[in-house]
C-alpha cells in the first residue's frame, strides 16, 4: 500500500472506503487532512485489510482526540490496554445488543467517535448498519424540525445496562459486575434532541433508544409516541449504509451524527473486535 489515500463512496446517505493507505505506518499531513475531510463528510469511514497491532490502532484514534476508558468495562478490555474494549462473542457468549444506538450517549460527554478493527467475523451475518441522523432530521417536515428544537431527552445509563438488556448484564455479571448497583451511581443526563456537529455545523437528530427514558416537558404517553416516531424514522432504508465486516476491517464512525446497529444474526459463529472510543464534547444546539 502507498499512503496516497482513495475515497471511494460506498452509499448514498453516508460511509467511505479509503483505500491505498496502510494505518500501520506513519502518515504525512496531507493524507490525514484528506482522512479528516472525509469523515466529515462521509461520516462513516471503513479502511479494509489493516492488520494493527492494538498500539497501532490506538495511534490512529489518538489523532482524532483522547481515548476513554469506562470503567465499567475494564473487565472486558485487553490486558494492559484499558482504552482498548474487546468485542467477542460465539457459541459460550451470545451477542448482548441489537439495537440502534449511539454509544454511551448516557455520559455528560458521549464519544466523538468509535474505532472498530475486525479481528475475526464470521461468514454470514454479523453486519452493521449505520444510519445517517443529519438525513434523519432533515427529513421532517417542518412543524416537527422546529418542534424538537425545543426538546430535550433524559438519557440514563442504567436503563441501557437494565434487565431488558439480559445477555449484556449476563456477560457483566460473569465479570463481576452487578448492573443494577453499579450504573445505580451514575445520574442521568440531559441532551438536547437535535443537535448541532462542532465541525459541519450542520443539524443532526440526537437518540439512543437503551439509554433514553424520556423527553423532558412531555407526558409519558407523548414521550413515548414521539421517540418512536423518531427512531423509526431515523431507521428508514434510505438514510443507512450496511457494512459487511471482512477480516482486517477497520471503520471509524462520528457518534455526534450517526446510529446504529450491529445486527446479532451470527449466533453460535464467532466474531471478534477491538473497539476504541474517542473522547467527545457535551452535545448542544446552536440556534
Amino acid at each position: 500500500m502507498t499512503n496516497v489515500p482513495e475515497i471511494r463512496q460506498v452509499s448514498l446517505a453516508l460511509g467511505a472506503e479509503v483505500r491505498n493507505v496502510d494505518l500501520s505506518q506513519d502518515l504525512n499531513a496531507d493524507t490525514w487532512k484528506v482522512i479528516e475531510d472525509a469523515f466529515h463528510e462521509y461520516s462513516v469511514l471503513t479502511f479494509p485489510g489493516q492488520k494493527l497491532s492494538i498500539e497501532q490502532q490506538k495511534s490512529f484514534a489518538r489523532h482524532f482526540g483522547e481515548l476513554v476508558v469506562h470503567e465499567h468495562l475494564l473487565p472486558m478490555t485487553a490486558q494492559g490496554h484499558p482504552d482498548c474494549m474487546i468485542l467477542h462473542n460465539n457459541e459460550q457468549k451470545p451477542p448482548g445488543l441489537n439495537d440502534w444506538h449511539t454509544d454511551n450517549s448516557g455520559w455528560p460527554e458521549p464519544p466523538l467517535g468509535t474505532v472498530l478493527h475486525a479481528k475475526v467475523t464470521p461468514q454470514i451475518g454479523g453486519d452493521t448498519l449505520y444510519a445517517n441522523m443529519y438525513l434523519a432530521y432533515e427529513g421532517l417536515s417542518s412543524p416537527i424540525r422546529e418542534m424538537l428544537l425545543e426538546l430535550s431527552a433524559v438519557h440514563d445509563v442504567a436503563k441501557a445496562f437494565g434487565r431488558e438488556f439480559a445477555n449484556l448484564q449476563k456477560s457483566l455479571r460473569k465479570k463481576g459486575i452487578d448492573p443494577d448497583s453499579h450504573f445505580a451511581k451514575y445520574a442521568p443526563v440531559t441532551h438536547p434532541l437535535v443537535r448541532t456537529h462542532p465541525v459541519t455545523k450542520r443539524r443532526a437528530l440526537y437518540i439512543s433508544s437503551p439509554y433514553i427514558t424520556h423527553i423532558e416537558g412531555l407526558s409519558d404517553r407523548e414521550s413515548r409516541a414521539l421517540l418512536d416516531l423518531l427512531s423509526r424514522h431515523a431507521a428508514t432504508d434510505e438514510f443507512v449504509y450496511r457494512h459487511r465486516w471482512t477480516e482486517g476491517d477497520l471503520v471509524f464512525w462520528d457518534n455526534r451524527c450517526t446510529q446504529h446497529l450491529a445486527v446479532a444474526d451470527y449466533f453460535p459463529h464467532e466474531r471478534l473486535m477491538h473497539r476504541m472510543n474517542i473522547h467527545g464534547d457535551k452535545p448542544y444546539l446552536e440556534l
